[in-house]
């Protein structure tokens, strides 16, 4: 059975990060504060094509190596578009 990693912070106190794992592209909104605010530079802006024909745009993961497990994408995301799993060892 793999075991969760877990850290101490400045404080001392236990700290899991959360790593990015997936973003719901039928709840994200496009807006990029997320891409703006990471910065890791594990997040990017994608363009497709919806089932109505119309041009979306999407939060895309483009390097989930990069992901330090803060979860600020995730706080500031007002959809709640973001998944996140802790790392196992």
């Amino acid at each position: 059975m793999s075991e969760v990693l877990t850290y101490r912070t400045f404080g001392e106190m236990p700290w899991t990060p959360q790593y990015v794992e997936e973003i719901n592209k039928d709840v994200c909104l496009g807006c990029g504060r997320c891409v703006k605010l990471c910065g890791q530079e594990c997040l990017g802006i994608e363009s497709f094509e919806d089932d109505e024909g119309t041009e979306r745009y999407v939060a895309k993961i483009v390097n989930k190596d990069q992901c330090i497990g803060c979860q600020a994408c995730g706080r500031v995301c007002v959809r709640r578009a973001y998944s996140f799993k802790p790392k196992t060892a």
